[in-house]
């Protein structure tokens, strides 16, 4: 059960990338379970950003129908100009912009010797190239704000190797990491926070094809020192935190939230319990 917190977020405007998934009743991605909840504590407004553009109308259809501020934007994070579009409409609509949320990625599904380099290319801009875009478009606006948070969405793959496929994805957001760090250096004086999520194995739509693969599902299971894949709600919670005036003092840091898989190895079935 998720904890909720009134009015934490009151007057805030939040825009968000890889967000277009956010229809109740659906299977939503961490964008989608984020705007809810920081709607519903008190938050302003929501721009959801993303390519698939039929999707995310729905979406911000469905937030407004309930009464929410909400705009959905098509966005390429690649390509500056969609990010000036989307900061200047944001700023026009709202007046303001204190939370960036930093989403969009794609996952590549072959080995480094296999991948194709346009896919390699576009793994790895996704993650980096779209950050820092996003990044340098927020900062003026949120500084005219009186500061801001930015949350970079990396992965547990960021502090670690791979091994048959994802090299691109885990190189890319090992790379969003040390970003995070040299933004929250850069951009403290201008009372905008940084920091880097690092999710785990969570069933969105980004992963439904593993979670509904009954082997491939089992596996990461059973990895999972908590038992479970995670739910978007449960990112969403850590996405909120480094958002609010709850993490005020930090920046630079990084939320590792993968049911405890990074803390080591763990035996299955072993009675003895030792590893």
């Amino acid at each position: 059960m998720s904890i909720r917190f009134a009015e934490r977020f009151t007057g805030k405007v939040a825009l968000l990338t890889g967000s277009a998934a956010a229809e109740k009743g659906e299977l939503m991605g961490f964008g989608g379970a984020t705007v809810w909840r920081f709607l519903e504590e008190g938050g302003r407004g929501v721009v959801i950003t993303d390519v698939q553009d039929e999707i995310g109308e729905r979406s911000a259809q469905q937030l407004r129908d309930a009464g929410h501020d909400a705009l959905y934007m098509h966005l390429d994070v690649t390509e500056e100009q969609d990010w000036s579009r989307v900061v200047d409409a944001t700023m026009e609509h709202f007046g303001r912009l204190d939370i960036l949320v930093n989403i969009a990625g794609i996952l590549d599904p072959k080995s480094l010797l296999d991948i194709e380099p346009e896919v390699w290319k576009k793994t790895m801009e996704i993650s980096t190239v779209g950050i820092f875009f996003g990044t340098r478009a927020v900062a003026k606006p949120m500084e005219q704000s009186g500061g801001g948070a930015i949350i970079n969405l990396a992965s547990m793959a960021a502090k670690q190797g791979s091994g048959a496929y994802g090299t691109a994805y885990s190189f890319s957001r090992g790379g969003m990491l040390n970003f995070t760090q040299s933004s929250a250096l850069q951009l403290g004086s201008m009372g905008i926070r940084v920091n880097t999520i690092m999710p785990g194995w969570v069933h969105t739509p980004f992963t439904d094809y593993l979670y509904t693969d009954p082997v491939q599902s089992q596996y990461r299971t059973d990895r999972v020192p908590l038992g479970r894949w995670g739910e978007p709600e449960d990112i969403a919670g850590g996405i909120l935190f480094l958002a609010s005036d709850d993490a005020a003092y930090m920046t630079g840091g990084e939320l590792l939230m993968d049911g405890g898989v990074s803390a080591g190895s763990i035996r299955i079935n072993n009675p003895r319990g030792d590893d």
